[in-house]
């Protein structure tokens, strides 16, 4: 079983957004009190959900950041906690259904930290991809649309939306109410503030669930 170690010392110091005290920061502390030291993810998920449920019945609006929480407890644990916990607080808390990614793994490749080349993938696909991947925070959450995408979906917005800038990159912020950030220019995809805002890692897993491309030869 996956704990957290130093929970209760974690929200008991958390800061809210931008590194202050405020609503948020204050909901933590308050949480705080409620956890034992070591947690593990069902308890924290439990604990949440009553916190959360206290914190309605107070009026206090908890909107702006309910959705951030997975990002404030993957800061104090492990990766492997910290995914196990996201997964389930999303689906239990925040009511979202999440798929697990494909049980596939056709590779990647990275030529420097969160920048894939994807010259042998289906840009459509990995767009596809990334973008299911994907879950809303803040106020994403009044755009958000659950239906995936294919690739079919992905290459219209594509021809829609992905229209280069003067330095030739083309750049998704937030679609249906998902945060990609993330940044094309030529068969390279920059994923740092999709990572940011999602989940350590998840682009290259994503990434890795596409097919690779098989060049086609040309016969004389």
């Amino acid at each position: 079983m996956l704990y957290f170690e130093n929970a209760k010392k974690s929200f008991a110091s958390a800061r809210g957004n931008f590194n202050k005290n405020n609503i948020e920061s204050e909901f933590y502390h308050k949480f705080a009190r409620m956890i034992p030291d070591k947690v593990d993810v069902d308890t924290l998920v439990l604990a949440f959900k009553i916190a959360l449920q206290d914190a309605e019945r107070e009026d206090l609006n908890v909107y702006p950041f309910i959705a951030l929480v997975p990002h404030y407890v993957r800061q104090c644990t492990s990766f492997e906690f910290a995914h196990e916990f996201r997964k389930k607080y999303n689906a239990e808390v925040l009511g979202l259904a999440q798929d697990d990614l494909p049980d596939v793994d056709y590779g990647y490749t990275e030529i420097e930290p969160d920048v894939i080349d994807i010259s042998n993938k289906d840009r459509n696909e990995v767009l596809a991809a990334l973008y299911n991947a994907s879950t809303p925070i803040g106020r994403g959450f009044e755009k958000y649309n659950p239906m995936p995408w294919t690739k079919e979906i992905a290459s219209i917005y594509f021809e829609k939306f992905g229209q280069p800038d003067y330095d030739g990159i083309i750049t998704f912020e937030w679609v249906m109410g998902r945060p990609l950030n993330c940044h094309f220019k030529n068969n390279l995809v920059y994923v740092s503030g999709y990572n940011n805002d999602n989940e350590w890692g998840l682009a290259q897993r994503v990434i890795a669930t596409c097919p690779n491309v098989v060049a086609k030869k040309s016969f004389k």
